[in-house]
């Protein structure tokens, strides 16, 4: 009995590497593909006193063609670096799709279409071996709801409420280091004020089965860690502080994008205000800097 198993085995091994042999012999050629390069997005502006600066950092980008002519599925490319040089093995008229991704909180493991920005259309020609340019542009949704927009360009500012109880540190309006426009949000710390917390004044009402996504977007150059986070308020006014966002230090400036979505669905009230908080880190119980300087700029609350 073993041995018949063991013969039928040996058949039928030997029968599939001739078929592979017979295949790399005869099969056909290796299909050429058209290259397309897509460069780096574009953010437009639709209209810069509701949605305010268009900085983006749209690092990938979510890929598929369709074919004009035809009823059969897209042809997905995948999430794709940008600037990137993508094969396509297809030819003809399509119809390419591109969605602005992000990474969501910082994080290169959380990738995600931009809720609040366009899809890319256009139409392309493709053909073997040959290259065409795609670039990319989007906009803000005409849904997408801007609860504040901070952009520290007016004397006041809305992160103006003090919750370290030192006077001495707080967020001013500086034209020191400037993001773009005429100024910035600036804090200065020093080894006798090593810490500022400062938040928004009112709370913000936000039931999230109405906003479905929330997200923070903030431009910012730091020398120290920073936290972003809320408030939650319910009726009798007592406050569950979650700081759960932090960005570390950064000598040239940066953008996130916040997904505040989980962490106002979790709240067990729907009024929030909107904390920063930052500081000198200790090492063994010294400062690690005798001075440290933290820039904002273009704070932004969407939701949808």
């Amino acid at each position: 009995m073993k041995n018949n198993i063991l013969r039928s085995l040996v058949v039928v091994v030997s029968t599939v590497l001739l078929g592979m042999v017979w295949t790399g012999c005869e099969g056909e050629d290796e299909p050429i593909p058209a290259y397309i390069h897509i460069n780096d997005f574009v953010l437009e502006s639709t209209n810069p006193n509701t949605h305010g600066s268009v900085s983006q950092k749209i690092t990938e980008a979510s890929i598929f063609l369709r074919d004009k002519n035809s009823l059969d599925a897209p042809h997905q490319l995948g999430i794709i670096s940008l600037p990137a040089v993508v094969p396509a093995i297809v030819s003809g008229e399509y119809e390419i799709n591109i969605d602005p991704v992000i990474r969501a909180n910082g994080n290169s493991l959380y990738l995600e279409i931009y809720p609040f920005y366009e899809r890319y259309v256009g139409t392309i020609t493709l053909a073997p071996n040959e290259d065409i340019t795609v670039n990319p542009r989007t906009r803000y949704l005409p849904g997408a709801k801007f609860l504040f927009v901070e952009n520290f360009e007016n004397t006041s500012h809305l992160f103006e409420t003090d919750r370290d109880n030192n006077p001495n540190t707080f967020i001013s309006i500086s034209t020191e280091d400037v993001f773009e426009g005429n100024a910035s949000g600036k804090v200065t710390l020093d080894t006798n004020n090593f810490v500022f917390v400062a938040a928004t004044a009112e709370p913000l009402e936000i039931v999230i089965a109405d906003a479905k996504r929330v997200y923070m977007e903030v431009n910012y150059k730091t020398d120290v860690p920073l936290e972003f986070g809320v408030l939650a308020i319910n009726s009798l006014n007592d406050e569950t502080p979650n700081l759960e966002f932090v960005v570390f230090p950064r000598d040239e400036w940066n953008k996130i994008y916040f997904d505040m979505t989980q962490l106002i669905a979790q709240a067990p009230d729907t009024r929030f205000i909107f904390v920063i908080r930052g500081g000198i880190p200790t090492q063994n119980g010294e400062f690690t800097m005798d001075e440290a300087s933290i820039f904002l700029d273009n704070i932004k609350l969407i939701t949808l």
